[in-house]
């Protein structure tokens, strides 16, 4: 299974939010999801061993079977749609795909009591250990798929993942009356963010828009890197509140809970939805207090001090307890009196950090620094050249030249060059040619080149050189040669002929041989 040629067709998504590559199979119907600049984080792999057709174009794909089709259609920035469709009964009613790398993510399936049917038993895909920099780690959704028959008959199937291998099951009762072709359309979302905003307090009650009202809702996370310093908090703000704002905030885990603050310096984010402000994503740093080692777990949320609406995936331990109304900073340690109590919530939320080993450097004049780094410069030059021939004859040629310079400069910067350069000479020949003739001359040269430069500053060189060459000449001459027969022999040949009654053959042969040398100094 691990050769399928994926990559033959690629579609890129969700360019605003961590791009997400879609990649097709060339011959066979696999398709590898890809984000974080990697490659196929996970591939599915449908379970069919015979031979397709394909045929298609930049929006949709479809891979032509006997048994079974598969078809893939980009609806947008945010999700494309793979189709298995049904061409005769099959011998049962689960369709399977293999899923390399399934081992690397959670599978959050959504609740059953979720209002929208499309989201009903859906997949939110998230990387088990997620690192600072890959957002949120959500790389996809699976959504329900809904099964389509040639009469228009519509039903919605079952998703499950069972080890390696995502199911789909459509109703037996359903697939024993419908009529062929039958599709089978689950949607595969692109967006990181959560796919619900909605949730259900008590059974029974119509779902609301969650929002968090004076409390100090985390999530936790698993600590890539050591940090200490400043760091990014990143909130996706779905809907508007008058009052809504809040400032990031990370504890300490203890017990898998959250404990001790290590944050300080926390910036206001600002939370209303508006027309200059719509739905999105908002951000706020803090510092670290203190250094977070590498491999420990924190909880990264948001002190409310009014409240929160954002988005998020059931899936994921959330703590949101209250904090009192007479703080008046963000408590020390993380207010809860219901350990026991917490919510199934993934929330669109997560953090950044900048090591300082990544740092951006200004060189300025005057300023020496120790190390030593290699630049990549381009120059267009300017060269003048004499060239000394004992030829008259005037030649354009193109000369493709390797230039090594040492530049010496405060940094000890190595600057590779590319330029082009044109040379015209003269050329003096000895002899007068008098008709066409082809000329091919390669020159080999070597120039001595001493430049100061300065960095930040224009350099226009010019550089002399002389340049003696030794060329050989290789002439090609077409003779064109007329020969003449006097017509006072006509009549003896003819009468020759005549008598002979046979046949007289002439001979004529012209040969001549020229030998030409010529060297140019």
């Amino acid at each position: 299974m691990g050769n399928h040629n994926i990559g033959a067709v690629r579609f890129r998504q969700s360019a605003d939010d961590f791009p997400l590559t879609v990649a097709l199979g060339e011959k066979a119907p696999a398709f590898g999801l890809s984000r974080w600049g990697g490659k196929d984080n996970l591939r599915f792999i449908p379970l069919d061993d015979e031979g397709f057709s394909l045929r298609g174009n930049k929006r949709r794909l479809v891979y032509k079977g006997r048994r079974r089709s598969h078809r893939f259609t980009i609806l947008g920035d945010k999700s494309f749609e793979y189709d298995c469709i049904l061409e005769r009964e099959p011998e049962n009613n689960v369709i399977s795909l293999v899923m390399e790398g399934a081992e690397s993510f959670d599978f959050f399936r959504q609740p059953d009591f979720v209002a929208d049917p499309f989201l009903k038993g859906s997949y939110a895909v998230y990387k088990k250990e997620t690192l600072l920099g890959e957002g949120t780690g959500k790389l996809c959704h699976i959504h329900r798929p809904e099964i389509i028959d040639a009469r228009g008959r519509r039903c919605w199937g079952d998703l499950s993942i069972v080890g390696n291998r995502l199911c789909i099951t459509i109703p037996e009762q359903w697939l024993s009356e419908a009529s062929y072709p039958v599709v089978v359309d689950p949607t595969v979302g692109t967006t990181t963010v959560g796919s619900q905003n909605r949730w259900a307090q008590e059974a029974g009650e119509p779902p609301e828009p969650l929002m968090f009202e004076y409390c100090i809702p985390v999530n936790r996370f698993l600590v890539s890197q050591a940090i200490n310093g400043q760091c990014t908090a990143f909130f996706y703000i779905n809907e508007d509140d008058r009052e809504a704002g809040g400032r990031p905030v990370i504890y300490t885990d203890s017990n898998n809970r959250p404990l001790n603050r290590r944050s300080t310096n926390e910036s206001f984010v600002f939370m209303r939805v508006n027309g200059s402000n719509p739905a999105g994503w908002r951000s706020g740093t803090f510092n670290t207090n203190g250094n977070v080692l590498s491999g420990s777990n924190i909880w990264l949320g948001l002190f409310c001090e009014c409240c929160w609406m954002p988005r998020f995936d059931y899936g994921s331990v959330c703590y949101a307890d209250w904090w009192l109304d007479d703080y008046d900073s963000i408590p020390n340690i993380y207010p809860s009196s219901r350990w026991s109590h917490n919510y199934n919530f993934k929330l669109s939320m997560y953090l950044t950090y900048s090591n300082a080993q990544n740092f951006v450097r200004t060189i300025t004049q005057g300023v020496t620094l120790t190390d030593s780094r290699k630049l990549t410069v381009e120059y267009k030059r300017s060269v003048s050249q004499s060239v000394k021939t004992s030829a008259t004859t005037t030649g354009l040629r193109t000369i493709y030249r390797k230039l090594e310079e040492l530049v010496k400069g405060i940094d000890d910067y190595f600057f590779p060059l590319i330029f082009v350069r044109g040379i015209q000479d003269d050329s003096n020949v000895s002899d007068c040619l008098g008709f066409l003739r082809g000329f091919f001359r390669k020159i080999f040269d070597a120039a001595t080149i001493e430049s100061d430069i300065k960095h930040g500053k224009t350099l226009f060189v010019r550089i002399t050189d002389r340049v003696q060459s030794v060329s050989n000449i290789l002439r090609g001459l077409v003779f064109f040669v007329r020969i003449v027969t006097g017509l006072f022999i006509r009549d003896y040949l003819l009468s020759r002929f005549l008598k002979a009654k046979s046949d007289l053959v002439l001979k004529s042969c012209v040969c001549r041989e020229i030998t030409h040398e010529s060297k140019i100094y």
